[in-house]
């Protein structure tokens, strides 16, 4: 077996190897408005079985309203709406489905996320949430810019002109000017990033979505390889990774991977093809028995042609001596088409029989010599008179003689 063909198969038999790697339940990936719903999450009234989700941990089955909106529910903070979820780093976007946050932790003053896997993110949040008052005051006063804190659009009603802002618990409760401008309305815990967070008294937009984040199951590695994350085996809670393709992509590492993995072996595997296929057509080539060229051959008819006279034959031509007048009795005829000289008294003329057409006698004697036809019309003298030769057949050797 030739080695192009041995590094094939191994080849293809160690993609193989890595595509079949384990086995999984048949788990398909649902989707809610623009959200990929995989594992560890699973969609509620799917008919999936409950091992294509996280089933230990009951929050993670998503719901889904109007196919445009992905519900998660929390044990201890209620609904909240799905804005984006990122497998690689295993963090979910939510916020409030009516669009107002703020009021949530108004609602909800203690709440925490405990009896869920999930938590605030400690790298854009920290680990405990900032104690804040709100207060409601007048429009014209936030409008005033005596206050510089900016108003919270949800919490406050322009018909009724009062606006809701939000600040420290200390010292602006004890200021006497909010009192006097202002009215607390609660207190409340409310996530501030860290990391956006100015001095007072600007705050970043209460509204902002939150960022929520699970350690367990621990599918990053399945994710940032381009695969699925699910159980292993029929029984137990063991995880492994299983080929599939995500609606959200590749990750770049995984591209690279992929590349590295299956671009090499394939452009070895062409390599070897290419090779293979050129010996057997060198062979094929080599094997091929030569065609004899045969020369080519062509039948020409004799053609005959006038070589000139010889002196005997042109002697028998006739001779005229012009008279005084050196005229003839052809007025046309008074040049000679040879030497192109007009014809002068005592001079000696020769004629060609066939024709009858006159020049002079040296004139067509040399002439003669070399084509036994008239100057003028060509014409051949008779065949007796003539040398005639018969064309070189190409089968003929071809001989010449001086």
């Amino acid at each position: 077996m030739p080695p192009s063909t041995i590094l094939c198969v191994f080849c293809i038999f160690f993609f193989h190897l890595q595509t079949t790697r384990g086995k999984q339940v048949n788990c398909n990936t649902f989707t809610c408005g623009d959200i990929d719903i995989q594992f560890p999450f699973g969609l509620q009234g799917s008919n999936q079985d409950r091992r294509c989700s996280y089933y230990p941990s009951p929050t993670f089955q998503l719901s889904c309203q109007n196919r445009t909106q992905t519900i998660l529910t929390l044990p201890n903070f209620g609904d909240l709406l799905v804005k984006s979820i990122d497998y690689e780093s295993q963090s979910i976007r939510v916020n409030d489905p009516n669009g107002c946050l703020p009021k949530r932790f108004l609602t909800l003053n203690n709440w925490n996320l405990s009896g869920s896997p999930f938590k605030l993110n400690p790298i854009i949040y920290g680990t405990i949430p900032y104690n804040l008052t709100f207060f409601r005051c007048s429009s014209n006063v936030t409008d005033s810019f005596q206050l510089p804190l900016m108003p919270i659009s949800c919490l406050s009603n322009g018909s009724n002109n009062f606006s809701v802002i939000a600040s420290w618990s200390r010292p602006i409760v004890s200021s006497p000017l909010m009192y006097q401008w202002c009215e607390v309305i609660s207190w409340a815990n409310v996530p501030l990033p860290r990391l956006d967070m100015p001095m007072w008294p600007l705050w970043p937009d209460l509204n902002n979505d939150l960022e929520l984040v699970w350690a367990q199951p621990n599918c990053r590695d399945c994710a940032l390889s381009g695969q699925l994350c699910g159980f292993s085996k029929d029984n137990g809670l063991q995880l492994g990774c299983f080929p599939g393709s995500s609606r959200q992509g590749l990750s770049r590492s995984a591209k690279y991977g992929l590349a590295i993995g299956v671009g090499i072996p394939g452009l070895l595997c062409l390599i070897g093809f290419s090779c293979f296929i050129c010996s057997k057509v060198r062979m094929m080539t080599h094997r091929r028995p030569r065609s004899t060229e045969l020369p080519i051959t062509i039948s020409l008819e004799p053609i005959p042609y006038v070589m000139g006279l010889d002196g005997a034959t042109i002697e028998k031509y006739p001779k005229t001596l012009l008279g005084e007048s050196g005229r003839l009795l052809k007025p046309n005829d008074n040049t000679c088409a040879i030497c192109l000289s007009e014809y002068e008294p005592k001079e000696t003329l020769r004629s060609i029989p066939e024709c009858n057409h006159y020049f002079h006698a040296n004139c067509i004697d040399e002439w003669l010599k070399m084509n036994g036809t008239c100057p003028i019309c060509r014409n051949s003298p008779e065949a007796s008179s003539t040398l005639s030769f018969s064309s070189f057949s190409p089968t003929s050797p071809l001989s010449s003689s001086q």
